[in-house]
């Protein structure tokens, strides 16, 4: 085990030390409980490869038929963007 110090507000204390002893658990146990239903983080073969920040906020916005429909405009404007 591994210890773990967190920085809650003193009101959010006692009513998760309230629920956990509702549930018949110790603090410490709820809130591994609750840790272990988030998701795992993806695995990437390449760690550069992985989207971080922003980008992964943005990562899958755009529907993708949307850019299928502007594709030949953006190749023709890098075609004389760049001549």
């Amino acid at each position: 085990m591994s210890k773990l110090t967190l920085n809650v507000d003193p009101d959010v204390i006692k009513r998760a030390k309230s629920y956990a002893a509702s549930q018949q658990q110790s603090l410490s146990k709820l809130v591994e409980n609750y840790l272990r239903t988030l998701p795992k983080a993806p695995e990437t073969e390449d760690p550069a490869l992985e989207l971080k920040g922003l980008v992964a906020d943005l990562a899958g916005v755009i529907d993708e038929s949307e850019l299928a429909k502007h594709h030949a405009d953006y190749v023709r404007f890098l075609q004389e963007k760049y001549q």
